[in-house]
């Protein structure tokens, strides 16, 4: 068998196993201004209810994102804030570890954090479900 049939015939079973894997890893979709949601699926199921900052007393910048799951499910998951300097760039220290945090059905839930660092102008809240 020639490797142009070996491919033709191949490449519809790599596609469809692909199609009918359970998670879409690595996809970050945007929900609102400041949460990105790991994999569309599960995307379609949070919403966002308020967003919010301020500067702290001590000129740290305090973040708070109210995200509200719209499955009746209840959800493993787990969430970060990346802290950003002017134009979008990351701070070097917002590689923060990811945090644990169940998203009950159909109930909104507050998400929050204070930067360490005074230099952070905005934020972007990263949200994924929990293996």
């Amino acid at each position: 068998m020639n490797n142009r049939l070996k491919i033709a015939l191949l490449l519809p079973i790599a596609v469809f196993a692909g199609c009918i894997a359970p998670r879409t890893s690595g996809v970050w979709i945007e929900k609102g201004k400041y949460l990105n949601v790991e994999d569309p699926a599960f995307a379609a199921n949070v919403e966002v209810k308020k967003e919010s900052f301020e500067r702290t007393p001590e000129g740290f910048l305090h973040a708070q994102v109210e995200v509200m799951n719209t499955n009746r499910s209840d959800y493993e998951c787990q969430y970060r804030f990346e802290w950003l300097r002017e134009n979008d760039m990351t701070q070097s220290h917002s590689e923060m570890l990811w945090r644990p945090v169940r998203l009950l059905g159909r109930t909104p839930t507050r998400l929050e954090s204070v930067c360490t660092v005074k230099d952070a102008e905005d934020f972007r809240l990263l949200l994924r479900r929990k293996d």
